[in-house]
């Protein structure tokens, strides 16, 4: 039987009892929005690669844990998430010494202005209830058709919609919120 007409679940049963090759069958099927996913949250390639590794090298490590409650794709995409803000807060305490750098001309946003809007979307995010978190990430960060998250979560797409824009209303007040440890002109 072709894996692209085996369930998710069915994929990582069979992994759980010893077929690694389901699991490849998984990456493959997932990668792409795993990547996509990395892509928006770091803005940079080579660190949208790493993050999707270690998305995955985790999904591995932890497939033991898997509940079962959300579909394993909505899974897979909170140990994105979750991967992409390590990646984000590594880079913020390890920064590359300047004096290697050439002089940057600036023409929008400053790496460290987009690194700490990321961390602030992070950490948005974090606080969400978990049924708008999933919506919202599903939706605008992996580009998933209202249709396809309502099968993925077992609800209506009316509730998808309605979990979308209320997730994007709390995330934006959220956002306006000034983060602990960062002054007024560091928000400018």
């Amino acid at each position: 039987m072709a894996s692209d007409t085996v369930s998710d679940g069915e994929l990582l049963a069979r992994f759980l009892d010893g077929d690694e090759a389901s699991f490849t069958a998984l990456v493959v099927r997932h990668e792409d929005r795993i990547f996509a996913l990395a892509l928006r949250m770091t803005g940079d390639r080579s660190d949208a690669l790493e993050a999707t590794q270690e998305t995955f090298i985790s999904a591995f490590r932890r497939a033991k844990m898997f509940r079962g409650e959300s579909a394993f794709g909505t899974w897979l995409y909170s140990i994105g998430v979750n991967a992409c803000r390590d990646l984000l807060r590594k880079k913020k305490r390890s920064p590359v010494p300047t004096e290697t750098l050439p002089e940057p001309v600036q023409t929008g946003p400053s790496d460290e202005d987009l690194a700490l809007t990321r961390l602030d979307l992070a950490r948005a995010l974090d606080e969400l209830a978990e049924e708008y978190r999933q919506a919202v990430v599903m939706h605008d960060v992996g580009g998933i058709p209202y249709e396809e998250i309502a099968l993925r979560l077992g609800v209506p797409v009316g509730t998808v919609k309605s979990r979308i824009s209320r997730g994007r209303r709390l995330l934006a007040g959220l956002l306006e919120q000034e983060p602990e440890g960062r002054t007024s002109k560091e928000m400018t």
